[in-house]
């Protein structure tokens, strides 16, 4: 039996949906996608509840009008926004077999106990990645099943979030008749964006996002920091319409038609004509420098990376990721910004570029969270045998995993 996939990513400029049809343990693709304006989201969090159920809810409906099989009761939705804060955190489990074998639930034991950290007020744990494990203190491994030892220890990065944003994200579902499953969505998306090989060599995946700018450092494998910026395309687009002495809307299309990330990039002496952007525009010509425009799109973007370098820096990692840099969300789309940023990180840089059909199709990188999302779903359902491919199936064994590392 197939089954359908609700994916949901509440962003600040659009709301994005992609349904994914699960057809048996390692065949799925997209059938549905799905895009409307956002109306009550901030940075990636819900600021006017009954605006963001207004607007998922037609989105459902549009969905369920195109096809009649699409009515959810479940969905997958990403948790986004600056207030999501990383910590480590380990635990540890004695050996319980008497050979000494370590078992699953010994590293169950040493998880729930690296997950027993006390947090700061309004805190809830959103997710956990596991980076390694220690037996007997001089062991270090990916994986100890298997293995034999005394003690065993964890080394764990913890994710947590404001909970008032994850109680709105539930009485969202509530008021919708949806459950849903959270998952932190830069975290998805650096999943999808980032190849093994980058994880292993060491890589940041940086999602430009509309009102935030999503960063994800891994190395070794594993997940080394993650954090989200306050600040995105719309910080360029407020730029443009200073300096254009315009409104935003027109700013953000010209931004979109005619903007370029590099300055030195621009045709010397082009003109850009403003008539197609004004309605009310007289005769007369109206044009401006297309430098000018770009001197103004280069100086918030080198603002961006170089908040994200110094957050390098401060990792120790500045200028030392052999995998470089991967840009994805829809501010990756401006021309030459990976020179820009290449130039500010001094590492190489490109696209994120997932080998998945449907994507390779659109090539639309401000859809890669969500499919971030339907990519983790993918993966969970592919590591079970046996599973029965059906809404309530694929849940059950989301829900196990989620039990497991998350605690939303």
């Amino acid at each position: 039996m197939s089954s359908y996939i609700l994916a949901l990513d509440l962003g600040t400029a659009r709301i994005k949906a992609l349904v994914a049809q699960m057809t048996g343990p390692d065949t799925w693709q997209i059938v549905f996608p799905a895009i409307r304006k956002s109306q009550g989201i901030k940075q990636g969090m819900i600021d006017n509840l009954e605006s963001v159920v207004t607007e998922v809810d037609n989105l459902l409906t549009e969905m369920e009008g195109a096809n009649k099989n699409f009515i959810f009761k479940q969905a997958i939705i990403g948790i986004n926004g600056p207030h999501l804060e990383t910590r480590l955190s380990k635990g540890v489990s004695v050996i319980s077999r008497p050979d000494g074998e370590i078992t699953e639930d010994d590293k169950e034991r040493a998880l729930k106990a690296a997950q027993a950290c006390v947090l700061p007020a309004n805190r809830v744990l959103s997710q956990t990645t596991v980076r390694n494990y220690l037996i007997d203190g001089t062991t270090k491994v990916k994986d100890p099943l298997g293995m034999k030892g005394l003690r065993l220890e964890i080394e764990c990065l913890l994710i947590d979030a404001f909970s008032p944003v994850v109680r709105n994200i539930d009485r969202l579902g509530e008021t919708l008749g949806l459950n849903f499953s959270k998952v932190i969505l830069p975290y998805a998306g650096a999943e999808l964006a980032l190849t093994t090989q980058d994880k292993e060599l060491g890589a940041a995946a940086l999602d430009l996002g509309a009102a935030t700018t999503g960063f994800c450092v891994y190395e070794d494998g594993e997940l080394l920091d993650l954090k989200v910026f306050p600040v995105g395309g719309n910080n360029i687009t407020n730029d443009i319409a200073v300096g254009l002495k315009t409104y935003v809307d027109i700013a953000e299309k010209i931004k979109i038609s005619e903007g370029l990330a590099l300055a030195k990039k621009a045709p010397k002496g082009a003109e850009i004509d403003l008539k197609p952007y004004f309605e009310d525009l007289t005769s007369e010509e109206v044009t401006i420098n297309k430098k000018f425009l770009a001197e103004i799109i280069e100086a918030r973007l080198s603002e961006i990376f170089e908040m994200v370098g110094d957050h390098l820096k401060e990792l120790d990692r500045f200028g030392k990721l052999p995998g470089g840099i991967v840009l994805y969300g829809g501010g990756a789309q401006l021309p030459f910004i990976t020179e820009l940023a290449k130039d500010k990180f001094k590492l190489p840089v490109r696209l994120a570029k997932p080998e998945i059909e449907w994507y390779q199709e659109t090539n639309d990188p401000s859809f890669i969270p969500v499919l971030g999302l339907i990519n983790f779903a993918r993966q969970q359902l592919e590591s079970g045998k046996n599973l029965h491919f059906n809404n309530e199936g694929f849940f059950k064994k989301l829900a196990s995993f989620v039990e497991r590392h998350f605690s939303i």
